[in-house]
């Protein structure tokens, strides 16, 4: 289902190793070591280094060490972990996905705008635009956090949304960002084909 499961779980083990603080890569990994999980010095510097370059997190040098800390407001919000698992999920579909999860979540229209945060198409099939007398008071919840909605941007929701489809999309989120694996009991009758 996940081909990089394990590298998504490092990752997460990571950013919650520094969880807002400014942390040395030996800090972390006595950290990572305190609870059990080693990580070998160059792996962890290794993805210390590509979180940097992907802008999630910042580093400055303080010799001898190097210190690594959030890169300004946190990216990993509800925006793009909805948009990184539809696109995991259904490239063709994401936009349209992205939406019923939105809508469902955050139970209200959702702006093109959130769709464009989630770097997603803006669905065009299935969905209506609406025009909310609540548009004034999203806009300015949604200022409180620094998400700016220009007039242009129009509110749509689903026409309609199966229970069953949104279930399933809740659970590959679920399952893309925590290891539910260690939860499960694998099925040894299972067939599979040679």
């Amino acid at each position: 289902m996940i081909e990089n499961f394990e590298e998504i779980k490092k990752y997460r083990l990571i950013l919650n190793e520094i969880n807002g603080e400014e942390k040395s890569i030996t800090g972390i990994q006595k950290s990572l070591e305190e609870k059990g999980i080693n990580m070998h010095r160059l792996v962890l510097t290794g993805y210390l280094n590509a979180m940097v370059e992907l802008g999630i997190l910042k580093e400055k040098e303080i010799k001898p060490a190097r210190i690594f800390s959030y890169a300004g407001q946190n990216r990993h919000d509800i925006y793009n972990l909805v948009g990184t698992s539809m696109r995991k999920y259904d490239e063709g579909n994401a936009g349209y996905n992205s939406l019923l999860v939105l809508y469902y979540l955050l139970e209200r229209p959702i702006f093109s705008r959130e769709l464009e945060k989630c770097d997603v198409p803006i669905p065009t099939k299935g969905v209506r635009t609406i025009n909310s007398q609540y548009r004034n008071e999203y806009i300015k919840k949604l200022a409180e956090i620094n998400i700016k909605i220009s007039a242009s941007s129009v509110l749509i929701e689903p026409v309609d949304f199966d229970k069953a489809g949104l279930t399933k999309l809740l659970n590959f989120i679920l399952v893309s960002e925590y290891d539910l694996k260690r939860y499960m009991v694998v099925n040894s009758n299972q067939k599979t084909l040679d």
